[in-house]
């Protein structure tokens, strides 16, 4: 079943539209309009079909937004594969009343936590052949979970708006990515991710992704630049504080992050920001490894604001709260 707005994308497809404007998330800049060329387009699907074997009998369920780079590249998919889909509303537990027979799907981390969390769209995903997630980290209690089922096949994807959705994969239980097509890569001068390929038209994208490069050419992402904190002249990613914290206290994803505030002799102290309606960790029993790790204060928050793929929206959170 198509709605109405996925019925009318295909059909500027197939009637030879060249360009298709979609709503960037600010990856390599400022959020804004990207445009997506028809070349391009046909180049990230061809290579995405032969990484993930796409088959005849494959089916796609697209459950995400169609005005994001993740949601419309599934209908490009589906037309130049040759394959169905099906387009539903985007929700948190996009299978809890499932009864389609499709075998490939998309989900970011929050839906696949929400699907877990239920029997019945629980048994739903198993008859799906792939699964691609996106759009933000994942936990490594999620992970440690879904590598342990016999199906679906996950992948962990990275990429951007400006690289036509996913460039690069990570089965998932695999420690790093790999690129899905040729691609020179390296790191700035501050560690960020820069690369490019024919994607990228060979123009280099530099991203805000700090990254680490094993011997065999996979990476990792361990953070984004701008949520590096400055802590008395230590660099803290305040993405490795919240790993942390969530493997030893259990709160959950998306009530809590860590931050950055001004202070007069460390320049930036590391804090905690909690849900008001979550109960604080006792933080001095998390066996940091060094102390500076620690954060230095609980604040609570009336309510987190978050982007359409439930990232926590970190600066505007904090602004709310005047801080």
């Amino acid at each position: 079943m198509l709605t109405t707005e996925a019925q009318n994308i295909i059909k500027q497809w197939r009637t030879g539209q060249t360009e298709f404007p979609v709503t960037s998330s600010g990856t390599t800049g400022e959020p804004g309009v990207f445009l997506l060329k028809r070349n391009l387009i046909e180049l990230s699907c061809t290579i995405t079909g032969e990484a993930l074997q796409i088959k005849p009998d494959d089916r796609i369920h697209c459950c995400l937004p169609l005005t994001k780079v993740g949601g419309l590249m599934q209908l490009f998919r589906s037309v130049v594969w040759g394959i169905p889909i099906d387009v539903a509303e985007p929700t948190s537990n996009p299978l809890l009343h499932y009864q389609g027979n499709a075998t490939i799907i998309s989900l970011t981390p929050m839906q696949l936590s929400h699907i877990r969390a239920n029997e019945n769209s629980r048994l739903a995903l198993q008859q799906f052949r792939v699964v691609l997630l996106g759009g933000a980290t994942i936990s490594a209690s999620l992970e440690k979970e879904i590598v342990t089922l016999a199906k679906p096949l996950f992948y962990h994807t990275y990429g951007m708006t400006e690289t036509y959705s996913h460039v690069a994969l990570r089965r998932m239980g695999e420690p790093g990515f790999s690129f899905i097509l040729p691609t020179e890569a390296s790191l700035n001068n501050d560690g960020c991710l820069q690369f490019s390929n024919a994607l990228t038209e060979n123009r280099v994208l530099q991203t805000s992704d700090v990254a680490i490069f094993a011997k065999d050419g996979t990476f990792r992402i361990t953070g984004r630049a701008d949520n590096i904190i400055n802590s008395g002249g230590v660099k803290i990613s305040a993405e490795s504080i919240e790993a942390i914290i969530h493997q030893h206290s259990g709160l959950a994803e998306g009530t809590f992050f860590c931050a950055g505030l001004p202070d007069d002799v460390l320049g930036e102290k590391l804090v905690l920001v909690l849900l008001k309606a979550i109960s604080a960790p006792d933080l001095q029993k998390i066996p940091f490894k060094f102390g500076y790790l620690r954060p230095r204060e609980v604040i609570i928050a009336e309510r987190f604001l978050f982007t359409e793929t439930h990232k926590i929206r970190r600066k505007e959170t904090l602004a709310l709260m005047g801080i």
